[in-house]
């Protein structure tokens, strides 16, 4: 009975950069935590894009640069560090979803799957959704103590809508 962990885009543009919010600082000790008592698989995404974001479709919908690879906004904050040095693996990705972790979560089963990060009701959302559909057997649990949006209705919505797909909120 194996255990995943998955860190979504805690990074810094996230927190206090280009598309920083309060909130966001506030969720940092609860992953910690949960970094530091998870026993088993731990794995992180990475919102990741380039000088050319503008260009694409979501910086056409969201014109502000973020998570510009290998800048100060793309990284997650160094008590991070040790728990990416140990990750089982860690995604790149250019939008809200990850289908390389889709992909993952097919070839690997987890009887369990934990989410937390940022920002809840965007890239938290799309990558649970598509957790489930790559593995429907495994019990995916969110942890709202650890996940935050800008938007309290928007979460609130996204919420409602993970509980209506059977997602356990703790």
């Amino acid at each position: 009975m194996t255990k995943l962990l998955v860190v979504v885009d805690y990074q810094n543009d996230f927190i206090s950069g280009s598309l920083g919010f309060e909130k966001a600082t506030k969720i940092k000790d609860n992953i910690l935590t949960l970094l530091k008592n998870h026993q088993d698989d731990i794995v992180f995404t990475f919102d990741t894009h380039d000088e050319n974001y503008l260009k694409t479709q979501e910086g056409k919908n969201l014109p502000i640069c973020h998570c510009i690879k290998d800048t100060l906004g793309w990284q997650m904050p160094n008590d991070f560090d040790i728990y990416l040095k140990n990750a089982k693996k860690i995604f790149y990705k250019n939008t809200f979803g990850s289908l390389e972790l889709a992909n993952f979560l097919k070839q690997n089963y987890y009887s369990s799957i934990e989410f937390c990060g940022l920002v809840s009701h965007i890239c938290v959302f799309s990558n649970i959704i598509l957790a489930q559909s790559a593995t429907p057997n495994s019990k995916i649990i969110l942890h709202k103590n650890a996940t935050t949006s800008f938007s309290e209705s928007l979460e609130k919505n996204a919420y409602e809508i993970l509980q209506a797909y059977g997602i356990e909120l703790l």
